[in-house]
C-alpha cells in the first residue's frame, strides 16, 4: 500500500484540505468549501455542454447523411481518444498544473464548436468535419475528466470526498443528460447552429470559472514519490511506467482495476441490445422509450446522492459488496421483467446500484494514490475500462442474437462472480482508504482551531 502525504497546514491556522474521513469531531458534516463551489459550477458547465454536444452532433449528422455507417463513425471518434491517448494524459496530468490543463482543454473544445457552427450556419458542415470535432472534443474530455479527478481530493476538505464525488455525479447527470440533451434537442429544431453555439459559449463559461481556484489545490507535491530525471520520450515512459505499476504492480489493485473494467464490459453488453429488448419484450413504444430511458439518469442521481450517506452507515467495504452484488442481482431482473413497469423500476435501481460504485471506487483510488501518481493510476483504469467496452458490446450483439435477455443475465451472472473474485482485494482497498481516511481526519483536527 502507497503512504500517504502529510497534509499541509493552511494560512491562518485552518485546517488542510486533506483527503479525509466521514465527518469531524461530534459527528458533524464537514462543508465542502468555496473551492468545491466554484470547482463543481465549472463542472456543471462543462457537464450542460457535454449533454449538447453528443445530442447536437447526431441530429447534425443526421441532416448530412442517412448513411448508418457514416454516422456510427461519431461514436468511434468518441471513444478513441481514450485508447489512444488515455494514458499519455494521465502523464501530462501528473506533471502540469490541472486546474490550467482543464480550462484549456475547454477552451480549445470552444473555438472547436464554435468553429462548427459557423460552418454549420454557412452550410459548408461535412460529416467528416463532425468527426473532426467529436474527435477534438473527446481528447480535450480524456484530459479534462482526468485533471478533474486528480484535483478533487485537494480541493475538498477531510471527510467530504465521497459527497463531492457524489455531488459532481449527480450534478454531471442532471446537466448531461436531462437539460443538456433536451437543450439540444429543442434549439436544434429552430437552427442547426444554435445548439453548437450554446455548447460553445458552455465551455468557455467552465474554462473561465475554473481559473479561480486557489493554486494550492493545482498540482500537490508528494513526498516519497521520486522526482523524474531526464527529458523526453525516456521520461515519458518512465511516467508512464510509474502508472502503469501503481495499478497493475500490485495484486490487490490490479484486481479491482479489471473488476471495474469486467463491470463495464457487462454493462456495455447490455445496453448494446436495450432498444431490441424494451421495446419487443417489453413492449414501450418508441414515443415512450426516451422515458424509459431517463429512469436511469433519475436512478443513478439518486444513488450518487445518497452515497456519502451509505460510506457512513455501512463503510467503504460493505457498501461495495452489496453494490455490485445488485448490479448482479437487477441485471438478472431486469431481463426477466413481466412488463414495462417492473422492467423501468429495476433499470431505475440498476442505475442506482452502478452510481454508488462509480462513487465510491473513486473514492478509493483518490484515497489510497499519491497525488502525484493520480492522473497516470485513474488513466490506466479508465483505459482498461474503455477498451472493455467494445468486447462487451460484440459479446452483447451475439448473445443478444439467440435471445435479448441473455445479455443482461449473462451481465449478472458475471458480476456477481467477479465481485466474489475480486471481494479479498475490494476488502484490503477499502480499509486502506480507510485507514487514509482517519489519518487526515486526525491531521485536519490537530490543526483546527480551539482542538
Amino acid at each position: 500500500m502507497f503512504n500517504r502525504r502529510r497534509s499541509r497546514p493552511q494560512k491562518g491556522g485552518a485546517a488542510p484540505a486533506a483527503r479525509g474521513a466521514p465527518g469531524g469531531r461530534g459527528g458533524g458534516a464537514v462543508a465542502l468549501g468555496r473551492d468545491f463551489r466554484r470547482f463543481w459550477t465549472g463542472a456543471l458547465s462543462s457537464n450542460l455542454a457535454d449533454g449538447v454536444m453528443l445530442t447536437a452532433l447526431p441530429l447534425a449528422a443526421a441532416t448530412l447523411t442517412d448513411d448508418p455507417l457514416q454516422i456510427s463513425g461519431l461514436a468511434i471518434a468518441r471513444f478513441l481518444p481514450w485508447l489512444l491517448f488515455g494514458l499519455f494524459a494521465g502523464v501530462v496530468v501528473d506533471r502540469v498544473d490541472r486546474v490550467r490543463l482543464m480550462a484549456a482543454a475547454n477552451t480549445v473544445r470552444c473555438c472547436a464548436l464554435a468553429l462548427l457552427a459557423v460552418l454549420v450556419g454557412a452550410g459548408q458542415a461535412t460529416v467528416w468535419w463532425l468527426y473532426a470535432v467529436m474527435f477534438a472534443a473527446m481528447l480535450c474530455e480524456v484530459f479534462y475528466d482526468l485533471s478533474g479527478r486528480a484535483a478533487l481530493p485537494e480541493v475538498v476538505p477531510a471527510g467530504t470526498l465521497d459527497r463531492a464525488n457524489g455531488r459532481l455525479q449527480g450534478g454531471k447527470l442532471v446537466a448531461e443528460h436531462f437539460a443538456g440533451a433536451s437543450l439540444a434537442g429543442l434549439l436544434f429544431a429552430v437552427a442547426a447552429a444554435l445548439p453548437l453555439a450554446l455548447n460553445a459559449g458552455a465551455y468557455l463559461v467552465g474554462a473561465l470559472v475554473l481559473l479561480g481556484l486557489p493554486a494550492a489545490v493545482r498540482r500537490p507535491a508528494e513526498p516519497g514519490v521520486p522526482a523524474r530525471s531526464g527529458a523526453g520520450l525516456r521520461s515519458v515512459a518512465g511516467d508512464l511506467g510509474a502508472g502503469l505499476g501503481a495499478v497493475f504492480g500490485r495484486r490487490g489493485f490490479r484486481s479491482v482495476a479489471l473488476l471495474l473494467a469486467l463491470v463495464n464490459a457487462a454493462m456495455t453488453a447490455q445496453s448494446v441490445v436495450l432498444v431490441l429488448l424494451v421495446q419487443d419484450r417489453f413492449g414501450v413504444p418508441e414515443a415512450f422509450y426516451g422515458l424509459f430511458l431517463s429512469s436511469a439518469a433519475a436512478g443513478g442521481v439518486l444513488g450518487a446522492a445518497s452515497t456519502g450517506g451509505l460510506v457512513r452507515r455501512l463503510g467503504r467495504f460493505a457498501t461495495c459488496v452489496l453494490a455490485f452484488g445488485a448490479l448482479g442481482a437487477l441485471s438478472a431482473t431486469f431481463a426477466l421483467s413481466p412488463g414495462a413497469v417492473t422492467a423501468g423500476l429495476a433499470w431505475c435501481a440498476l442505475a442506482f446500484a452502478a452510481a454508488v460504485v462509480n462513487v465510491v471506487a473513486a473514492g478509493i483510488w483518490q484515497l489510497v494514490v499519491p497525488g502525484a501518481l493520480l492522473g497516470r493510476a485513474l488513466s490506466c483504469i479508465q483505459t482498461v475500462g474503455q477498451g472493455a467496452a467494445p468486447l462487451g458490446a460484440v459479446l452483447g450483439g451475439l448473445l443478444g442474437r439467440v435471445d435479448l435477455r441473455l445479455p443482461s443475465l449473462a451481465a449478472g451472472t458475471v458480476i456477481v462472480l467477479g465481485t466474489a473474485l475480486a471481494a479479498p482485494a475490494l476488502r484490503a482497498l477499502s480499509h486502506g482508504a480507510d485507514a487514509a481516511e482517519r489519518e487526515a481526519t486526525a491531521e485536519r483536527d490537530r490543526f483546527r482551531p480551539g482542538a
